[in-house]
C-alpha cells in the first residue's frame, strides 16, 4: 500500500523523473515533450514548480509524476505507477506501520547520442502514386509536365522518381488538409522505398500562377516526415549526397549522376543523424556530401550537420558553392539550360501516344 507520505513524496520528484527518464536537466526554459506521441519539433513543454507538473502547449496535456509514467511506459493503476516513479528515481517506499526510510540519491542514466528515429510516414500510398504518374499524362493535365520542365525535370525524371499530378492529394493520402483555391492542381512527390514497391508518405507541390499559391509545398497532416529516399543511409552507399528540398535532390542527381536524397526542410536535419546512428556502421554511406541551399538558414543547417557526422564519425564533405551565385540545386540546374543542356522533343511513343520531352546534353 502507497502511504499519503510517499505519495506526497513522490509527487515533488518531478525533476528527478525529468532528469532520469528524459535527459531534461534545465527547467528554467521550454522543453521538448516528454510524450513518445508527440513529435514536438519546438520545444513546447514547461515545468510548473507550484504544483510539480508538466504541460505541453503543443498537444494541450498535463502531467504529474504518476500520469507522465504512465505516458512513457503504458503502466495502469495508481500503485503500480507510484512503484515505477519510486524505481526510476531511486526512492525507497515504506510500509505503512514502519518509518520512512531515507531516499537514496538517483543515479542518472546515460543519454544515448542521438534519440530513437520516430516512426514516420502512414499507410502505402504507391498505388495511388502510380495512378497520379498516368494521370501526369492526361491531356487536361499538361500544366503538370510544363511545370516540372520549368524546373528541369523531364519526362524521364518523372519516370526516375515516380513523380506524378492529382487535383485531390487527398486521393493520395487521407490525412492531406489542402485549401489551394487558385491551384491548377498538384506535383506528387512519393518517398518510395528502395525497389519501388511501397510508399508510406508523400508530398505535394502547388501548380499555380505566380503569387497566387497559399504554400509552395503540402504535408500530410498528423505523420511524421521520413527523408525522401532515406533507405539511401542503410544501403552501405559509396557516396550519398544530402540536399535540403527535394527537387534539388532531384536535380542534383541529374547534374552529377549519383545517389541523392533530401531533408524535405531544414526542421528535419536531427532525423539524418538520428537513422545514421540507428544504422550498423557497415550500412552506412561510405562518404556523405552536405548540399544545402546558399543562404544563412542553409548555412546554419551544414554546421549542424557536419557536426552530428562528427560524431557519427561518418567521412563526410561539403559541396562548394554553386556557379553563379545559384541557392541550390535546382536553380543551378536552370541556370545551364541553353549553355550545357535542352530539351529534346521526342515522337510519341506507342503506349502512350504523347510526345517526351528528354534533356540532351551538350
Amino acid at each position: 500500500m502507497i502511504t499519503e507520505t510517499d505519495r506526497d513524496a513522490l509527487r515533488g520528484l518531478m525533476p528527478e523523473l525529468l532528469n532520469v527518464r528524459c535527459g531534461i536537466t534545465d527547467l528554467r526554459r521550454s522543453f521538448r515533450c516528454p510524450s513518445p506521441n508527440h513529435d514536438d519539433r519546438d520545444p513546447s513543454a514547461h515545468y510548473y514548480a507550484n504544483d510539480n507538473t508538466v504541460h505541453c502547449f503543443g498537444c494541450g496535456k498535463t502531467w504529474d509524476v504518476f500520469s507522465l509514467i504512465a505516458e512513457l511506459d503504458g503502466i495502469d493503476g495508481f500503485a503500480e505507477q507510484a512503484r515505477a516513479v519510486a524505481d526510476a528515481v531511486g526512492y525507497q517506499l515504506s510500509d505503512d506501520d514502519e518509518p520512512r526510510r531515507p531516499r537514496q540519491r538517483p543515479k542518472r542514466k546515460p543519454r544515448p547520442l542521438f534519440d530513437k528515429p520516430r516512426e514516420a510516414g502512414g499507410a502505402d500510398c504507391a498505388e495511388a502514386c502510380g495512378n497520379a504518374f498516368g494521370q501526369l499524362y492526361y491531356a487536361e493535365n499538361d500544366i503538370g509536365r510544363r511545370y516540372l520542365r520549368w524546373r528541369g525535370l523531364d519526362d524521364g525524371d518523372a519516370a526516375t522518381f515516380g513523380l506524378g499530378f492529382t487535383k485531390d492529394p487527398r486521393e493520395i493520402m487521407p490525412e492531406f488538409r489542402v485549401y489551394e483555391p487558385k491551384a491548377f492542381g498538384f506535383i506528387t512527390i512519393p518517398f518510395w522505398n528502395k525497389d519501388f514497391s511501397t510508399a508510406n508518405y508523400c508530398m505535394v507541390r502547388t501548380v499555380c500562377k505566380p503569387g497566387d499559391a497559399r504554400n509552395k509545398e503540402w504535408r500530410p497532416r498528423g505523420l511524421a516526415t521520413p527523408l525522401w529516399c532515406e533507405w539511401l543511409l542503410s544501403a552501405a552507399a559509396e557516396q550519398v549526397y544530402v540536399t535540403e528540398g527535394l527537387i534539388d535532390a532531384m536535380a542534383l542527381a541529374k547534374i552529377t549522376g549519383g545517389d541523392t536524397m533530401a531533408l524535405g526542410g531544414v526542421s528535419n536535419a536531427k532525423r539524418l543523424a538520428q537513422v545514421l546512428y540507428a544504422t550498423p556502421p557497415e550500412l552506412r554511406p561510405k562518404k556523405i556530401t552536405v548540399a544545402m541551399d546558399e543562404d544563412d538558414e542553409g548555412r546554419r543547417t551544414r554546421d549542424k550537420i557536419c557536426h552530428d557526422l562528427d560524431v557519427l564519425r561518418v567521412p563526410h564533405a561539403v559541396m562548394p558553392p554553386y556557379p553563379g551565385g545559384a541557392k541550390d540545386a535546382d536553380e543551378y540546374l536552370m541556370a545551364m539550360r541553353g549553355k550545357e543542356w535542352d530539351y529534346e522533343r521526342r515522337e510519341p511513343s506507342i503506349q502512350t501516344g504523347y510526345k517526351l520531352w528528354y534533356t540532351r546534353w551538350r
